[in-house]
């Protein structure tokens, strides 16, 4: 017995007509993009819901955050919404990692139980709801600590551009390559009708003008509106259905060879050294499936900022971050034997991206390599892949989820596991007139909404009591600096001082 999953489905809003979806309430759309990406695989599978609702045993799903749909009982509701009664419910909240713990939910399921039909679905439209500066600020509020963050003016995209800027500055990586790979995905997505960025094209100017750090927009995710489903079992049971007519009897399928994830911190400022779990969660998904990181032919990997796909494809593989960023100037990058092709459909910086379960764009891609997508992207490779990798990430770079797909079966092979250094917590402790060093800083010049208005500085110190601390940045005459180059900052010496009630990092020279 091994676990198999049977196709994909997407559905984004141009497949509804333009002024009836808009007079949609919010609540309506989600319901359009859940129950037509839906109907739309179980179509793909030549059945529908009243033949094939008999026989799912499990239904997962993905909260709507845009929505505030939080909670097991909205998993039971959408069940039985759609007709389906009696299934066990399960709801993931790994936040852009929750596609991968999805599938992994499922994956656990029919590994404990052969017999399980496990419907995977889920929808959100943020497009739709989040259009005000307050969104803005209730976003930042949900992923800024209040305390440690918050007051110092961080912003999700200064909080992820802190972490590139580190990543930058220890791999000779400089914006120029970050341009290139935004370039390389964009043409990949320009004339995929499916896109969000369909025949837009990308201008110098859009690059050059950035919102924190090096990040401008083209280099971060759009945010659309967007539903999927997916459906996974056993392969026994899967010709259980097919002998039984519920499905077509040449249904195709590949097989879930392994899934892991790993969550560090819910904030930033918790995450010991700023390591990233992305390691980790790659590892349990490499150990569990059997096979090696030589073995893999393809792979998704999660985009919200470009250099997001630098930074945890590296740790994937374990390949130097500055020959990542080379390779990925042409889509490709090392695994360590030969090159491999990823992003095909372009990614979130590009294709749809709805918050949680942006992940699904990957889905479809990794899918559409297998001719199990409803509407697979128009990039695929000329041979499917035998070894394919899922990746997603969320948080502040805190969640990390890795599903490993195959073409042939997979078998249970001794393998020397990779050992990860384990992750720790921080806890931000400072006294005044303690001094530190800076680890990261970046600018930040887009801040809606917020208290504090730009542009100012934000940097990451360590304490020499070896807590990291964020805050703002003052000369030693106390006078606050607002643009500083990042990497004439890194390793310099400050010294804490409480400024305006808050503690406040003061260079030493």
């Amino acid at each position: 017995m091994a676990t198999v999953i049977l196709g994909a489905s997407d559905t984004i809003e141009t497949e509804f007509s333009g002024d009836d979806y808009k007079q949609l309430s919010p609540t309506e759309k989600y319901h359009s993009l859940l129950f037509r990406s839906v109907d739309k695989l179980f179509n793909f599978l030549g059945t529908d819901r009243k033949r094939l609702g008999p026989h799912l045993t499990d239904f997962v799903s993905i909260e709507a955050q845009s929505l505030g749909r939080e909670g097991y009982g909205f998993a039971i509701k959408d069940a039985n919404d759609l007709g389906f009664g009696g299934l066990a419910c399960h709801t993931v909240d790994l936040g852009g990692a929750s596609v991968g713990g999805a599938i992994q939910q499922a994956y656990t399921i029919v590994e404990a139980n052969p017999n399980a039909v496990v419907l995977v679905a889920a929808a959100d439209v943020p497009k739709s709801v989040f259009k005000q500066v307050s969104d803005l600020k209730r976003l930042t509020a949900t992923v800024c600590h209040k305390d440690w963050e918050m007051p110092y003016g961080a912003t999700l995209i200064g909080l992820y551009s802190l972490l590139c800027e580190k990543m930058m500055f220890e791999s000779d990586i400089n914006a120029t390559d970050l341009e290139e790979i935004t370039k390389q995905f964009r043409n990949v997505a320009i004339n995929n009708t499916r896109a969000f960025q369909y025949q837009k094209e990308l201008t110098d100017k859009q690059l050059k003008k950035p919102l924190a750090g090096v990040y401008s927009t083209p280099m971060i995710a759009i945010v659309t509106d967007h539903g999927f489903a997916t459906l996974v079992t056993s392969d026994e049971t899967k010709q259980k259905l097919i002998d039984a007519s519920i499905i077509k009897k040449d249904s195709k399928h590949v097989y879930i060879a392994g899934s892991g994830h790993s969550a560090h911190a819910e904030y930033l400022i918790q995450k010991q050294d700023l390591r990233s779990p992305a390691a980790l969660a790659c590892e349990r998904a490499i150990a569990l499936s059997g096979f090696g990181r030589e073995e893999i032919d393809y792979a998704w990997i999660y985009d919200c900022f470009t250099g997001m796909i630098i930074h945890e494809a590296s740790l994937y593989f374990g390949i130097p971050a500055k020959d990542v960023a080379n390779s990925l100037k042409k889509g490709m990058i090392p695994t360590g034997k030969k090159e491999i092709p990823i992003n095909l459909g372009g990614g979130i910086l590009n294709y749809q991206a709805a918050m949680s379960l942006s992940g699904a764009c990957g889905l479809i891609d990794i899918m559409s390599q297998y001719g199990l997508a409803t509407d697979p992207i128009p990039n695929t490779m000329s041979e499917e892949p035998n070894v394919s990798l899922l990746g997603g990430n969320g948080g502040i770079d805190s969640i990390n989820s890795v599903v490993i797909f195959s073409k042939t079966k997979p078998m249970n092979r001794a393998r020397t596991p990779i050992v990860t250094k384990p992750l720790t917590v921080n806890i931000p402790k400072v006294t005044e007139g303690e001094t530190g060093t800076i680890v990261s800083a970046t600018p930040v010049y887009f801040n809606p909404g917020g208290d504090k208005k730009p542009p100012y500085l934000l940097v990451v110190s360590r304490t020499t009591e070896g807590s990291l601390i964020l805050t703002n940045l003052y000369d030693k005459e106390f006078k606050e600096l607002t643009d500083s180059s990042p990497s004439d900052l890194f390793h310099k010496e400050v010294r804490f001082q409480k400024i305006e009630g808050k503690i406040q990092a003061c260079l030493t020279f």
